[in-house]
């Protein structure tokens, strides 16, 4: 784990604010009791009216208990939440109202938490992660496998060995069962991988909408065509499918959402919730009841996801159409019209129609032979030197001194100026105006009344030049500079009076 990256994860990543938070035990209890335990008062995401209801009973239970925390308004928490980070904020497409649910920063922060407080009031479990270990590693070799002779040999150990406790059982031997502890670890290690599985459906939801953003975007693009768009949208979509994510995600789907397997895994969280050994873990036999709803609910939020960049792509290309078929009708008015005017102009004149009115478009089809393409050849690579940018202490120093004394241009001191000065005579360069009025500002000075010439409409010469001096004094050592610069020549008339006259009066132009 590199310095650099450790550095910048903890300054910057949401679960490590959340973490660090003042109030952070309060925040994390009432997002995981609202948006994370699985039961009949908590849910994946919930309305504005019904969270805040919620924060609005939290508060009252935390002044009733002695805790000064949580005074303002549950719309400024719910707001700052979702600015955090912690909170996702989304108007559904069924819905007016807007909704939340917990952001992948806040189920990393809850998981933490509730790995780290479990350690120290229940036993540490080895034994079970370790056949969990070797379990998933032996099904890895032999499902990576492609040997037809391995894989046949598995098979038939596998049989040989079901063979010997089937004929054990039935010739009356004992069977071997786990001891309650072991019960308990093994249920244990369930709970907490069911929990991470639930906090995993997060990144997959940002990816989604990650797509949605950067599908929004493109269509911004005037200079893209709808067919760029939906080419762009699909390639993204298809190499999130594609991704180790978007694969594992499909093969979730497709074993969760089939009958048989549904009812297989109801069947098993049934048999498991009436062991003796776990009777007493209420709150984890009560999640992995949950469980077949809440992982449903998790993949259908998923896939609602999908739907809604389906949704924004549809609305994207319709009103891209919309202004295609209006830009059509505009120009085929403009045709209509020109014809008319032709029209009316032959028969007032006595002049023939023109026989050369239309169009030509050019037909013609460019064939070339393949066998002129050049062979494909592996573009050049370059080794690129990673550049230590080191910053001099004092350098920056002067940097900033110097922007530090940058001052500010008197925009409308600059036009009353004007104004008094052309009151007086008709017109005057800058040049001559400098005389009256000095820069104090520096050589950027010089940049604005040329702005102020240009916005007021006086006249501006780019052919002709003229020389201004200027004189700059340094803001760190206080030693004056003067600076010739050669500028267009500008003049300055009364012809804008009405709008001296504005800025006069101190009225926005």
């Amino acid at each position: 784990m590199e310095i650099e990256r450790l550095v910048a994860f903890l300054d910057s990543s949401p679960t490590v604010r959340l973490l660090r938070a003042d109030q952070a035990a309060f925040v994390v209890c009432f997002l995981r009791h609202s948006l994370k335990l699985t039961g009949q008062d908590s849910a994946i995401s919930l309305s504005h009216d019904e969270l805040q209801h919620r924060l609005t009973v939290y508060q009252e239970q935390l002044r009733d208990d002695g805790y000064d925390v949580f005074s303002g308004s549950p719309d400024r928490y719910l707001r700052e939440w979702s600015d955090a980070g912690w909170l996702r904020r989304f108007l559904p497409a069924e819905s007016s109202s807007p909704h939340y649910q917990l952001t992948r920063y806040a189920e990393d922060a809850i998981g933490f938490l509730e790995q780290s407080i479990s350690r120290e009031t229940r036993m540490v479990g080895t034994e079970s992660r370790l056949r969990l270990v070797i379990d998933t590693l032996t099904d890895l070799v032999q499902g990576a496998s492609s040997d037809r002779e391995q894989r046949l040999q598995t098979l038939v150990e596998q049989r040989d060995d079901l063979t010997r406790q089937i004929d054990a059982i039935r010739g009356g031997a004992e069977i071997e069962t786990y001891h309650p502890a072991q019960v308990r670890e093994r249920f244990h290690t369930a709970v907490d991988l069911l929990k991470t599985l639930q906090g995993d459906f997060r990144a997959v939801e940002d990816r989604f909408e990650e797509i949605a953003r950067d599908v929004t975007r493109g269509a911004l693009d005037t200079e893209r065509g709808r067919g760029d768009i939906l080419a762009g949208a699909l390639d993204a979509e298809d190499l999130v499918k594609q991704q180790d994510e978007g694969v594992s995600f499909d093969a979730f789907v497709a074993f969760l959402f089939s009958p048989q397997a549904q009812a297989k895994l109801r069947e098993t969280i049934a048999e498991v919730t009436r062991l003796e050994a776990i009777a007493d873990q209420r709150g984890a036999i009560e999640h992995v009841r949950a469980m077949v709803p809440s992982l449903l609910a998790e993949a259908e939020n998923v896939l609602r996801q999908t739907g809604r960049l389906s949704q924004t792509l549809r609305r994207l290309l319709d009103s891209q159409s919309t202004s295609h078929r209006k830009r059509t009708a505009e120009v085929l008015q403009e045709i209509r019209t020109l014809a008319a005017k032709v029209k009316q102009s032959t028969m007032r004149t006595g002049e023939p129609v023109p026989s050369e009115i239309g169009l030509q478009v050019d037909t013609t089809l460019g064939v070339s032979s393949p066998l002129t393409r050049p062979f494909w050849t592996p573009p050049q690579v370059f080794d690129i030197a990673v550049e230590a940018n080191e910053i001099d202490w004092e350098t920056a120093k002067q940097q900033a001194l110097k922007l530090a004394g940058l001052k500010r241009l008197q925009w409308d001191r600059m036009r009353e100026l004007v104004y008094r000065v052309t009151d007086l005579q008709t017109s005057i360069t800058l040049s001559q105006l400098l005389k009256h009025r000095p820069p104090n500002v520096g050589v950027i000075e010089l940049v604005g009344w040329m702005q102020i010439a240009h916005e007021d409409g006086h006249e501006i010469d780019t052919e002709g030049t003229e020389q201004v001096t200027v004189t700059t004094e340094d803001p760190l050592t206080g030693e004056s500079n003067t600076v010739h610069v050669r500028v267009p020549l500008v003049t300055f008339s009364k012809t804008h009076e009405s709008e001296n006259e504005t800025v006069r009066k101190g009225k926005p132009r």
